[in-house]
């Protein structure tokens, strides 16, 4: 454990991310945030040998408790890094919300019709429900986009009834296909173009 690598400091990590893609920041989210669902795995694996039961008669590991300490510093300091990504994100005028997790897209569904932030409640923007903005998520490589509440979906959008047809079908879309659609959806929210490097769509 102690033969390995430093880690490159926050301020270097930081420093890198200018350089990266929108699709690669999402990437990189994934990548920490896989990274830490692997490393909370093996705290819970390692807990009952680092703190047995009380009632019981073995001591608790020192490698397992060692261990579960030093995953808890690496997740701290992906933590940081995923919010150094959503600093550097929203520098470029994106938002958060399409790289958010599961778990943080369910919590904010809980917290409706108000969502509450700092003790104030304030009304989600019609944006959210009437299909100007939409979220999805990517499962078995597909992108599969969230129903809108108010059915209305903009042009060069799937319908949900598009998308279960092509779920049923086994297609998974391609490079340029999604290319495409990409490009599409960048025209109709008037951002960027066809050389626009930095733009992108967030899945």
């Amino acid at each position: 454990m102690s033969t390995s690598p430093t880690p490159i400091t926050p301020q270097a990590f930081a420093s890198a991310l200018p350089s990266l893609s929108l699709p690669s920041l999402h990437l990189k989210v994934l990548e920490l945030r896989n990274s830490i669902a692997h490393l909370d795995y093996s705290n819970e694996q390692l807990h009952p040998f680092a703190h047995p039961p009380p009632d019981s008669t073995e001591q608790p590991d020192p490698v397992c408790l060692e261990a579960i300490s030093e995953n808890n510093i690496v997740i701290d300091r992906m933590q940081e890094r995923i919010k150094l990504v959503r600093q550097e994100v929203e520098s470029r005028g994106f938002s958060w919300t399409e790289f958010q997790s599961k778990e943080e897209l369910e919590a904010l569904d809980r917290r409706e019709p108000g969502v509450t932030t700092g003790g104030t409640e304030t009304t989600r923007h019609s944006a959210w429900t009437d299909g100007t903005f939409q979220t999805g998520r990517i499962v078995n490589g597909e992108v599969v986009m969230d129903e809108v509440a108010g059915g209305r979906q903009g042009e060069g959008q799937q319908t949900q009834s598009q998308q279960t047809q092509q779920a049923q079908h086994g297609g998974s879309i391609g490079d340029e296909e999604l290319r495409r659609r990409m490009e599409e959806r960048l025209r109709d929210m008037g951002v960027g173009g066809d050389d626009d490097e930095e733009g992108g769509m967030h899945l």
